[in-house]
């Protein structure tokens, strides 16, 4: 299951839509876990099914919709028996659902961490209001207006002319898990910028040929992860000590734990396999 495959045809719906055309299903969480289907734990709620649940101090949200396939995202109300039915969290979600359903539920998440986090305006303190026709909540003394975030990342797989591959361990990890090395964007950085500053701090090596791969909505919790292939152009590996524990190159042959498939670390690294035979 590849959730980094773009949703082609994914409108992003502002206003809420006719519920008496198409299928309506909800990213109904509690705790920052989302209900499952009770009749069939692979896929969210009917909406309709559901909706006595919704918590009344929350609106109920339009995501977006594919066809007349629709989503939307709601608090689930606190006084509702939590018993029944099932909840899972955001990344285990992940083996439970297909492809469409968890970027809706990423999507679904990360509207209401937004409309929790400006409920009020961040200069005056007055309570905002939906905008009509976009996604953003505006001020209605000030109108100053704020927009869902979003946190471009850029994610790299070094290689070295050996076909060796540079992958590192975070030390916040809980895991002895490698991964490539990753990291958000500064004001005023370009994206290639980025790539050669993050690589430099964290393991100390300079590289170059830098080529876009892809990309991924990384929803933990605003994240646009853009993924890149680099070569390395000199230097030895020298780890930060802390953002990196520690840091090797490897063969294919001497791989360490690797990151789950959802992940596009993953992707890049079974990109660098591929081309490695």
């Amino acid at each position: 299951m590849d959730t980094g495959v773009p949703m082609f045809g994914f409108e992003p719906l502002h206003e809420a839509p006719d519920r008496a055309r198409g299928e309506h299903r909800v990213v109904l969480v509690h705790d920052g876990r989302i209900l499952l289907d009770p009749n069939a734990g692979d896929r969210l709620p009917l909406l309709a099914e559901v909706e006595h649940r919704v918590a009344p101090s929350h609106p109920l949200t339009p995501i977006g919709r594919i066809g007349d396939r629709h989503w939307w995202t709601a608090v689930h109300a606190p006084d509702t028996d939590l018993d029944d039915g099932e909840f899972a969290d955001l990344r285990s979600l992940h083996a439970r659902v297909d492809a469409t359903e968890w970027n809706a539920a990423g999507r679904g998440t990360q509207l209401l961490d937004w409309l929790r986090d400006h409920a009020f305006c961040g200069r005056c303190g007055t309570p905002t209001e939906l905008t009509p026709g976009e996604r953003a909540l505006r001020c209605p003394v000030d109108g100053h207006t704020a927009y869902p975030r979003l946190s471009p990342a850029v994610i790299v797989l070094v290689e070295r002319e050996d076909g060796r591959a540079l992958l590192a361990r975070s030390g916040r990890w809980n895991v002895p898990m490698f991964s490539t090395l990753a990291g958000f964007v500064e004001p005023g950085e370009s994206l290639e910028d980025t790539v050669h500053r993050e690589i430099r701090e964290e393991v100390g090596v300079e590289v170059s040929d830098i080529r876009y791969v892809s990309s991924q909505p990384w929803p933990f919790p605003n994240s646009l992860m853009l993924g890149f292939t680099a070569s390395w152009a000199g230097g030895d590996i020298v780890v930060d000590g802390d953002e990196i524990a520690e840091a090797d190159w490897y063969t294919p042959d001497e791989l360490p734990m690797l990151p789950p498939p959802m992940s596009i670390a993953r992707r890049l690294i079974d990109g660098w396999l591929a081309r490695q035979g």
